[in-house]
């Protein structure tokens, strides 16, 4: 979440979609409130009548805050996890992530949620399927478990970009379920579309007497 407040990529239907689907978990939570902080600081900036600024307050990061709830310990307990098998599918999957969002909407129409959890699919299928051809017993422990991990990497980066996606909200953007959603090239404007959104001309010029209101017929009493 690392955009400027003037770069609105569905940033409302996204809040609306986290805050819908939120649930339990309060890493959703701090998503919402960051898309509201950046949508209530465009308003200020746009609007004359704004919001208060003081609405403006998020969840602390994970890594700060109490792991008093239950929400929270399951959360820590699923990062740490996370972060300790797959560390650097994890780092690659958060760049790819950031690469995908700036190209909305520009390049994009949306997230390829499907395309990278798809992707993440194949590439962990298609890495076992390897690991099982080149498996020899006689290597050693230290080879027998880095290959392995290395492909988890590999295969991790898609996934956690699509997982990504989907924790970001960007399922509620039409197009982000379709593998890749490319914005369609704007379409020139010819001057039959100019004359249909601006009106046809108008080649009467001002009159020189200002229009008169007629005379009503009735009957005429004196003064």
């Amino acid at each position: 979440m690392t955009f400027g407040v003037g770069q609105d990529r569905f940033d409302e239907v996204r809040r609306a979609w986290i805050a819908e689907h939120q649930g339990w978990s309060t890493v959703q939570r701090r998503r919402a409130e960051q898309l509201g902080r950046r949508l209530r600081a465009r308003q200020r900036r746009r609007a004359a009548a704004v919001p208060d600024p003081h609405d403006d307050t998020v969840l602390p990061s994970l890594w700060l805050r109490s792991a008093k709830s239950p929400a929270s310990q399951a959360e820590m307990t699923v990062v740490l996890v996370a972060l300790l098998v797959a560390p650097l599918g994890w780092l690659g999957g958060w760049i790819l992530k950031n690469l995908l969002a700036q190209l909305i909407p520009a390049t994009l129409r949306g997230y390829p949620v499907a395309a990278l959890l798809w992707s993440g699919a194949g590439l962990g299928l298609l890495t076992t399927l390897l690991c099982q051809a080149v498996y020899d017993p006689a290597e050693s422990l230290r080879q027998i478990t880095l290959l392995p991990w290395g492909c988890l990497q590999l295969a991790a980066v898609p996934a956690v970009a699509g997982l990504y996606g989907i924790a970001e909200g960007w399922l509620a953007v039409a197009g982000s379920q379709q593998w890749w959603p490319l914005t369609p090239p704007k379409r020139p404007l010819t001057p039959h579309d100019a004359a249909q959104i601006l009106g046809g001309y108008d080649l009467t010029g001002p009159g020189l007497l200002d229009a008169q209101r007629l005379n009503e017929p009735g009957e005429r009493t004196r003064p």
